[in-house]
This record gives C-alpha cells, structure tokens and sequence, in this order.
C-alpha cells in the first residue's frame, strides 16, 4: 500500500514538473527548424552567364512557434568554379553560371535553439554553348553556315588559316583552298562569366595530278598519269567519277576518258604516244567534282632545231652571235655536218659585220650553225625575228626575237624606209629623165 502511494506522488510531481516546462519556456520548446526545403525560381539548368534565383523555406511545428534568433542561412556549393553564389548567408541567393558542369549546392539552416543545421540539396547543372557542325567537307569555293546555340552574351568567329577557309561574322564559312582549317567560336558570357569556346574543322580536299609536266622521246610510248585525291570526304567521295582529255589528240591517245575515284582516293589513265615521229606538246586535263586539274606532255620522237642567242642588244653591246642546233628525239645534238642552214631577219633593224663568222653560217659543224648580226637602229617594243632552217624545210623553220634599244630610230613610226629609197630613187630617176627629154624636145623645136 505504501509503495503504491510513493508511486502516485511521483507521477504527480512529474507531471507538475512537465506542466511548468511547457508553460514557462515554451519557445525553446516548440521553434525548433524541423526540415527546410530549396525552391528554385526556375530551372536547374542554366547556361554559362545565366542566373537562377534559390529560396529557402523553412517547417518548424507547429505552426504558431516562432524561430528563435539567430537564424542562420548557409549556401554552399560543393566545388568553387561551376557557379558562383551570393549572398550566401540569406534566406535567398543568386546562382550564376560560370563553367559548364553539375554542382550540388547545399543550404544549411539553423537557429538559437537548433543543435545541428538542418540541411537540403539541389543539383545545378551549367550546359555549354554549342556548336554544329562540329566538322564539315567542302569544295574549294563553297560555303556552309556554322550555328552556335545555348550561349549568353555574344560570339566571336576566327579561322586558323585563312588560306583554307575563311569565316564572318555570322559564322558563314567559306573554303578558298585546300587544306584544314579550325573555326573557333567565342563567347563572351553575360553577367561577366568566363569566355567558352567551341571549334569545327573545316577540311577542304587537296587534288593533285602527276606527273605535272614530262617528255616522251620515243615513237609508241606509255606514260602513266594519277589523279590523287586526299581529304575528298562527302565531295569527292570513293566512286567519284572522272572525265580525261588530251588538247592534241595528234600526238598520242588516251587509255580512258572516263574513270573512277578509288578507294585509295587515286585515279589513273595512261597516255601513248603515236607511233610516227612527232613532236609538239598536249595538256592532259582531269575534272572531278568542282576540281579541274591539268599535266602537260611534251612529245619529242623527230628531230627538232633550237634558236639560241641574245634576246636584246643596245648600244654598248650591239653584236649578238646566234647558235642554230639540230636534236635528236631525246635531246641530243645531231652529228650533222652536211646540212645546209638558212637565216632571215630584218635588214633594217639588223646587219651582218663583215667576219668569217658570217663567212661560214650556212654550214652546219657537228649540228651546229652560227651567225653574227650587228645591231643598227631601235626597235619597236615587240622587237624583230630571226629566223633560221636547214636544206629546204622552211616550214620547219624556229625564230627568237631581238629587242634593240639606246640606238637611233629609224625615221618615221620605225618602219623599214627601204622602199622609201627604192621609190624615192625612181622618182629622181623619172624627174631626171623628164628634164633630158625636154631638153631634147627643145632644141628640135629651135632647129
């Protein structure tokens, strides 16, 4: 009975105990933060130089409590450098972003009355600014329209080589040459965030046809001529085709006016030469795509002369000696002694010296013939031919041209006056021949 009493009287003080708790400090009681959540004014991913409001809201039951100060806020992100935050000890903070990436930002919240700061998370993620394409094949010529997207602020365009492929403003780009070439987009972020870039690799094909230039020398001969394509891409892809021609189709013949790129970007013909002596040259020409490109051939299988000697003469050196030479097919001089050279030049503009030079210039010596010529008057700017041949093959003849200056001119415009003389002697002739007949005619008539 005693011990039930003592437990009743216990109960009874414990309850008066809780009573004058409850009534005497009722705010350290009931204001406690119970939770406290993150409410986003927008969003959670922004761009680089975009902003995003963050708000806390707090729960402390019940709902009549009040929060004991301080209250205390505390944003924290949990990396410097993707965003930045401020203020950071507020009920609300402005998120800027600044470097692409995700950052989990935490708020921290507490009052007088709060042991541990309640807490709560959101993730913040920083998109990059783009841009499409990121690589591009273009022909020589062409132009594509590069867009960047998901940026603030504005953007700058710059070339690596211009050479290749050149850029404006807009981001039009356009290739010129052939090569790679980086377009970079700049952009300078609002809200002062760091600069972002992107690129696209221009890639413009090169084309190249070998050999360039070459000499056949011999009758019926094959040469092998490749079309080489590097970098073709989506321009000149694998199957491409390929038209051939030849300028002069007298001296040899194709193997293929059409053919195909292949896989290895390479495209080949031959070109033979006839089976006759010829000489004379031909262009080979190949178009691919937007691509022309051109080889020359130079066919030599007959003899061939040269005409080689000083291509001006003027008034401290006014003799020229010129050297007539007969080929072979393949270069060679021929070991000629029994032809006969022929010369033909303006007497006007030029003269022969008297020499044993001039003495012996019909005969050719070990394939060779020469002759010197002495410079008279000025010519005009396009100069005056000599021309040479051997035995009776004038229409095989060569020619150089001879440009005379710091003489005399000759009169008038500097046309050859010697029909001038010629007539101007015959009227002399005719006048002198008047007078003998009228005088003749005179004394008949006294008589």
């Amino acid at each position: 009975m005693k011990k039930s009493l003592i437990l009743k009287a216990a109960s009874v003080l414990t309850m008066l105990a809780l009573a004058l708790v409850v009534t005497g400090v009722p705010a350290i009681a009931l204001a406690t933060v119970d939770t406290v959540e993150i409410t986003a004014g927008g969003s959670t991913t922004i761009r680089v130089g975009d902003q995003l409001s963050l708000s806390a809201t707090i729960n402390a039951p019940p709902s009549s409590a009040t929060l004991t100060d301080p209250v205390v806020y505390s944003w924290t992100p949990t990396a410097a450098g993707t965003i930045s935050m401020s203020p950071t000890n507020a009920a609300s903070t402005t998120v800027t972003g600044r470097i692409p990436g995700t950052q989990t930002v935490t708020l921290g919240v507490s009052d007088a009355d709060t042991t541990t700061p309640i807490t709560d998370t959101i993730d913040i993620i920083v998109s990059p600014m783009t841009l499409s394409p990121s690589s591009v094949t273009l022909a020589t010529g062409a132009s594509t329209t590069l867009v960047a997207a998901n940026y603030t602020g504005t953007v700058g365009w710059v070339s690596s080589n211009t050479g290749v492929a050149t850029v404006s403003a807009s981001g039009v780009v356009t290739a010129v040459g052939s090569g790679t070439a980086t377009i970079t987009a700049t952009n300078t972020p609002a809200n002062s965030a760091p600069a972002q870039s992107q690129t696209c690799v221009i890639t413009v094909p090169t084309v190249t046809l070998n050999p360039s230039s070459q000499t056949i020398s011999t009758p019926s001969t094959a040469t092998t001529l490749t079309l080489t394509v590097t970098n073709g891409g989506t321009v000149i892809p694998a199957g491409t085709a390929v038209t051939w021609s030849s300028s002069n189709t007298s001296l040899g013949t194709l193997s293929s006016t059409s053919t195909t790129i292949a896989a290895d970007g390479t495209s080949s013909i031959t070109f033979t030469s006839n089976s006759s002596s010829t000489n004379g040259s031909t262009t080979i020409t190949a178009v691919v795509g937007a691509y022309t490109r051109t080889a020359s051939v130079s066919v030599q299988t007959s003899r061939y002369l040269t005409l080689d000697g000083p291509s001006t003469l003027n008034a401290s050196s006014r003799y020229g000696t010129y050297t007539l030479t007969l080929h072979n097919s393949d270069g060679s001089v021929v070991d000629d002694d029994t032809s006969t050279a022929h010369w033909s030049w303006s007497s006007s503009y030029l003269s022969m010296p008297s020499n044993s030079l001039n003495d012996d210039r019909a005969d050719m010596e070990n394939g060779q013939a020469q002759i010197q010529l002495y410079a008279r008057y000025n010519t005009p700017s396009s100069g005056t031919r000599l021309y040479a041949w051997i035995n009776s093959a004038s229409d095989d003849r060569v020619y150089t041209t001879i440009v005379i200056t710091g003489l005399s001119s000759l009169p008038q415009t500097g046309q050859d006056m010697t029909l001038v003389y010629v007539f101007g002697g015959l009227g002399a002739a005719l006048l002198a021949a008047a007078g003998v007949w009228y005088g003749i005619r005179k004394k008949r008539t006294e008589a």
